[in-house]
């Protein structure tokens, strides 16, 4: 696959990600509910039994969960836009988890560059930010390494750095609130339940927008002629 000067609509994306976000919702939900019961479940022993271990291991989970959901519906959308019916539940895991080390790589990288930039000055971060935004989706889809992915996804965004932007931070909003709510319904049970019900519910919700919306833009830069989803059995 090449770059392309394909001009990015952030209305049009996010139209295209919320449309996929419906389609794929049961999927969606089944998803990152699996995983983030577990992701919650840490979160909310960790708020229970606070100390150095418990919050590390609470971190360290919610970035694997995090990484593997967004990896999983990446894939998902990937078989559709090739025409190809998703696999099931275990297989999907099993595709994503091979590309973990590589996810987890390029993450950390990812969220050390920007806090970097963040703090040195905010706006180097924030175009880190957006010209690494696609790395998920090119670990997952192109298969590329860490130091690829970057690259790559650098010459994908390079001249629309500040609707890229937008999308990453609109689509963090969104979910964000989404999670701050659905969390929200369940403050009537005892604390460490409604942490972990609530968690669960909020990250299979909430989280699986932002996966879409990233690869509804890759689509959009890598290959804007083609249909984002294609008819099943055309590949």
């Amino acid at each position: 696959m090449t770059g392309t000067s394909a001009q990015v609509n952030v209305s049009e994306v996010l139209s295209d990600a919320l449309g996929v976000y419906r389609l794929l919702l049961p999927r969606s939900v089944i998803v990152a509910g699996s995983i983030f019961a577990v992701v919650a479940l840490g979160d909310a022993l960790a708020a229970k039994h606070s100390t150095n271990l418990t919050s590390l291991v609470s971190l360290l989970l919610g970035l694997v969960g995090g990484l593997l959901v967004q990896g999983a519906l990446v894939a998902v959308v990937r078989d559709l836009h090739e025409g190809r019916k998703p696999p099931r539940l275990g297989e999907l895991y099993d595709r994503t988890s091979g590309r973990l080390g590589t996810l987890v790589g390029a993450s950390l990288l990812y969220g050390v560059g920007v806090a970097a930039g963040l703090f040195l000055v905010i706006v180097p971060g924030l175009i880190a930010a957006a010209r690494w935004a696609l790395i998920v989706p090119l670990v997952v889809i192109e298969g590329r390494g860490v130091r690829d992915a970057f690259r790559r996804s650098n010459e994908l965004v390079r001249g629309q750095t500040g609707k890229v932007l937008a999308l990453v931070v609109i689509s963090a909003v969104i979910s964000g609130i989404a999670s701050v709510a659905i969390t929200s319904l369940f403050a009537f049970l005892p604390t460490f339940p409604a942490a972990w019900i609530g968690g669960t519910v909020a990250g299979a919700f909430a989280v699986p927008f932002q996966a879409y919306v990233l690869t509804v833009l890759y689509y959009r830069l890598t290959e804007p002629g083609r249909p984002l989803l294609a008819p099943l059995g055309s590949s």
